[in-house]
């Protein structure tokens, strides 16, 4: 590792992986990306079946829990983040969509001027490879292949019709005119049924550029900051300190957790909580860590009256087969999550975006193999799950100790406030009038969970307490914006100090209604851009 590079970029995340490779590029400089965890190529991080094999693995995560949550009775929740070259694209469910043109509008007309939906879609299309080609939705030249849904349910086409029947839109492309709705989810595999995640689009492919070092498993310590300016890091390889400069700049892209963190530990932040951990306080910004929010989740389990869930394919000949089918690059169950439909729309008329989240599941968390003969059969059970897509609750990442090695205080407070409650009880029993539709009458049986069904307002409430997660989309602990609580500017710049950006989802202002790989990308993207003093592509006309 040299001793100094023009810029360091700390995170090989969703966005971390692109800015690394834009800056690489002719015309960009030398780049150091510093990565705490290690390489992504094993099987289980190509196989998109296995990704939950890499939540909760100290090799592949980073295995955080959350404080006692005051709104889901003291319960602490998991939380998985990715701890390899891609990030969480590593790990993640790989489902592939961008949010509602409305949630970027909705940035723009906060005043983040250039961060409209017209604005970004140019940089969307540009990292897609999609499999409908090329149009002015949809981008075919780019690093990151979007293909269907190989191993479609066979019960797809019952819940599409039972939508239908309830009056909810369906949708065949949520990337494209019309993308509310319940329809079929895409994915970011490829078509040989590999997980593409953003270090297999964005590193692999320029591994040998001679102006880019990527370091493994090389935890960033604290950002050194001299009058005023960010010039280098200290970091720990094995169990050496070390530190190298950036004569140009750092771009923190650790992520929406430990991108407040390393900030906190390099005394930027409320000078409070800093001296409260022995931390001088180098600039004072206090809305490090704040606005911390991710989407509350619930869900309900029922019996298949067909054979036709997730458990056919458990068999343990069939599940073999479909492992090779996956080996040989021929797709199968394994190229893919067990999913039937997906969507996102608006229950209510005075929401300028989807407001609600849902998912219908093929398999549950009791699937499992099994072995005609000497095991039970799996018995055929359906998911679904749903989540408020722009909740209200606001938690905080905060220091447990001035150790750059201890984990954060993660404090979601989910379900603090009672709008979110009461949007998720709405949904809930939107969702069960879902599956009791005429379409549906062959195929979904009893309840399995909860059981008994709550009978009251009350008892759905405190069912809901009981089992409420999030959807693993955290954001908004560095917040774009104009006001004293904002951490970064327009172009993603720390207020107040010079050479020091964030690039990833702790900038992103609120929630948005789909899952966040594609925003972050193109966040990395547009940034770098920036960085590089490049204009911006031109907006494009919607139709």
């Amino acid at each position: 590792m040299a001793a100094e590079y023009d810029y360091i970029v700390i995170g090989a995340g969703s966005a971390g992986c692109v800015v690394a490779n834009r800056l690489s590029a002719p015309g960009g400089g030398s780049v150091l990306l510093l990565e705490a965890g290690g390489s992504s190529r094993g099987v289980l991080y190509r196989m998109p079946l296995a990704a939950t094999k890499l939540w909760f693995n100290p090799r592949s995560s980073w295995c955080y829990w959350s404080e006692p949550e005051p709104g889901l009775g003291g319960r602490r929740l998991p939380v998985p983040r990715g701890k390899a070259l891609g990030g969480s694209s590593a790990i993640n469910g790989t489902i592939y969509n961008r949010g509602s043109p409305e949630d970027f509008d909705q940035w723009r007309d906060a005043g983040l001027i250039g961060w409209d939906y017209r604005s970004l879609l140019p940089y969307f299309r540009r990292i897609e490879s999609h499999w409908r080609g090329s149009d002015e939705r949809h981008g075919a030249g780019g690093e990151v292949p979007v293909t269907p849904l190989r191993c479609l349910s066979p019960l797809a086409p019952a819940f599409l019709e039972a939508a239908r029947q309830m009056g909810i839109p369906l949708t065949e492309d949520f990337l494209g005119l019309r993308p509310e709705g319940i329809g079929l989810p895409e994915m970011n595999i490829d078509r040989r049924g590999r997980r593409v995640s953003a270090a297999d689009a964005f590193l692999w492919p320029i591994r040998s550029r001679k102006t880019l070092a990527i370091a493994q498993r090389t935890q960033a310590l604290r950002l050194l900051i001299e009058r005023g300016r960010a010039v280098g890091i200290e970091y720990l390889a094995g169990r050496e300190r070390c530190t190298v400069r950036a004569s140009k700049e750092i771009i923190l892209s650790a992520g929406a957790i430990a991108s407040p963190q390393l900030l906190l530990l390099s005394g930027i932040g409320a000078p409070e909580e800093l001296r409260a951990h022995g931390i001088a306080a180098v600039h004072e910004l206090s809305g490090v860590g704040r606005n911390f929010n991710d989407q509350p989740g619930g869900s309900f389990e029922f019996r298949c009256k067909q054979p036709l869930s997730f458990a056919r394919l458990l068999r343990i000949d069939r599940f073999v087969f479909g492992l090779a089918q996956w080996a040989l690059g021929l797709g199968g169950p394994a190229a893919g999550p067990p999913m039937v439909v997906m969507g996102a729309w608006r229950t209510d008329e005075r929401s300028r975006s989807p407001d609600l989240r849902m998912m219908v599941a093929a398999a549950t968390p009791q699937s499992k193999v099994w072995y005609p003969g000497t095991a039970a059969a799996g018995e055929h059970r359906l998911g679904m799950n749903f989540a408020v897509a722009h909740p209200t609750s606001r938690g905080s990442i905060t220091l447990a100790s001035a150790d750059p090695l201890a984990a954060p205080r993660i404090r979601y407070n989910l379900l603090t406030n009672s709008r979110d409650m009461e949007c998720l009880k709405k949904f809930y029993r939107l969702l069960r009038e879902l599956v009791r539709q005429p379409a549906l009458t062959g195929v979904v049986g009893e309840l399995t969970r909860p059981l008994p069904e709550p009978g009251t307002d009350g008892d759905l409430e405190t069912y809901l307490r009981s089992i409420a997660v999030t959807t693993a989309h955290p954001m908004g602990t560095c917040r774009m914006g104009h006001d004293e609580e904002a951490v970064v500017d327009t172009q993603c710049r720390v207020r107040g100090l010079a050479a020091l950006r964030v690039i990833d989802a702790s900038v992103f202002p609120n929630q948005i209604s789909g899952n966040p790989h594609a925003a972050i990308m193109m966040l990395g993207d547009r940034v770098s851009d920036m960085i590089l003093g490049r204009p911006g592509l031109a907006a494009e006309a919607q139709p």
